[in-house]
């Protein structure tokens, strides 16, 4: 007869390293698309936009974009309708915050998505980490940390790098700076601003930096969208 396993204590933090461990996990998650997702939908909610929905497909964004007139599609897969890049600039200071804002991407919308069973979903970047970690403090619950890399492309290092700095960050510990050495050491910068040419270097400029967003994003999924409220 096995043994029943124990609880996981209320501050129990660890990092998936498999899309199957965020599937089922029935703690808190929380998403780390470093380059892109995480800081877009951060940058969206800092704007003042007040409804940011989150799709796990394009398909399921698209059909939203059409029941939703005036909204604003963020996405950086090629979705054949006039859209927004997936840039934290943009989303910052190049849209209409009075307008809904939909995001579905190739790694940070599917991740948030495989959290369903989870209590709540929470979406993390260097540039919320000192708020975020306040709130999780705050509100302990066994967290899995999902690197959204795990969902497109491993080789997007610069998610497990910076879920290795959150588990530091939620201990009262700053890994920042030995973190971004990393991201830099990696090539991952250079590769980024190589195939985003428009707004790459200003979108990196807000990623590298810790702290200076305030906006705690939680997604809750109903009915195929997952609908963003700012915790802050």
């Amino acid at each position: 007869m096995s043994t029943p396993s124990r609880p996981q204590p209320q501050n129990s933090v660890k990092i998936a390293l498999d899309p199957a461990e965020a599937r089922v996990w029935r703690g808190r998650g929380i998403v780390i698309d470093l380059f892109r997702f995480s800081n877009t939908i951060c940058a969206l909610l800092e704007s003042g936009r007040r409804d940011v929905r989150v799709y796990p497909s394009p398909a399921m964004a698209l059909s939203a974009r059409r029941t939703l007139p005036g909204s604003d599609l963020f996405s950086e897969i090629a979705l054949g309708v006039e859209q927004y890049d997936n840039s934290p600039y943009t989303a910052l200071y190049g849209s209409d915050p009075a307008r809904p804002a939909l995001s579905v991407t190739n790694s940070g919308s599917p991740a948030a998505a495989s959290l369903l069973l989870a209590d709540e979903i929470l979406v993390a970047c260097f540039a919320n980490f000192p708020a975020l970690a306040a709130y999780c403090r705050a509100n302990p619950k066994p967290t899995l940390i999902v690197p959204a890399c795990l969902f497109y492309d491993m080789k997007h290092v610069e998610d497990m790098i910076c879920a290795r700095a959150l588990t530091e960050e939620l201990e009262g510990r700053d890994a920042f700076p030995a973190a971004l050495d990393e991201i830099h050491a990696s090539g991952r910068v250079l590769d980024f601003l190589a195939f985003r040419p428009e707004t790459g270097r200003r979108d990196m400029e807000l990623v590298l930096k810790k702290g200076w967003m305030k906006a705690v994003p939680r997604i809750k999924f109903k009915a195929g969208a997952g609908l963003v409220e700012n915790l802050a």
